[in-house]
């Protein structure tokens, strides 16, 4: 595999911590109390937008709030330990890395730019680039098609199953990054527990 075509959020960065306790100081805004555990669980195995159309809440007002707090603490998210060491080692033996998020471009590279790690990264394509959301596959190839990716040698590599679906529904390869040991609900090409174990993948 050369081509690797990556999530963020709980992929190569730790956010979910930021990302949960934002989502729990809105759902008290709006008189929602849930479990930290079960709305984990929810926008893990799903997402959160998601678990805001099955709250009985105004979507758009509540995405605003949780987006507004987020970004409050957006600087105390960082890549796990191993991401840098990942990815450098996979750029090393000539690998391309993409980064498809849900996240905005901007907001996206800033984290990548404060922790030396955007020379790493050939494109991103975030919430902003006019493309539907995972696991609708478009920007997915539109990847493919820009950067003349062979499918046989692309994976896109997640922490959720609509990250599976969408390398599935590209014709590409997909790699489970099941770092909670959840039950898997999809059928990857591989499933890991650590970003370590991708590097020997990159020779098949």
């Amino acid at each position: 595999m050369k081509n690797f075509i990556w999530d963020f959020d709980g992929t190569l960065y730790d956010t979910y911590p930021v990302m949960l306790q934002a989502l729990l100081k809105t759902l008290h805004d709006y008189q929602q109390v849930l479990p930290a555990e079960e709305v984990y669980r929810k926008i893990k195995e799903t997402s959160i937008r998601q678990l805001i159309t099955e709250l009985p809440v105004p979507q758009k007002e509540f995405d605003e709030t949780y987006h507004r707090y987020e970004a409050l603490r957006l600087t105390e998210s960082f890549p796990f330990e191993a991401t840098p060491d990942v990815l450098a080692a996979l750029k090393a033996v000539g690998a391309q890395h993409f980064i498809l998020t849900h996240r905005t471009v901007e907001s996206t590279w800033q984290l990548l730019k404060r922790d030396g790690l955007a020379d790493f990264v050939t494109e991103i394509i975030g919430s902003d680039s006019g493309f539907p959301r995972k696991p609708d596959p478009t920007s997915l190839e539109h990847l493919i098609v820009r950067h003349q990716l062979d499918k046989k040698q692309t994976v896109m590599v997640g922490d959720r199953p609509l990250d599976i679906k969408a390398g599935e529904n590209a014709g590409i390869q997909t790699i489970f990054y099941n770092r909670d040991g959840f039950a898997n609900p999809v059928a990857p090409d591989f499933e890991v527990t650590s970003l370590r174990e991708i590097l020997p993948l990159a020779a098949k």
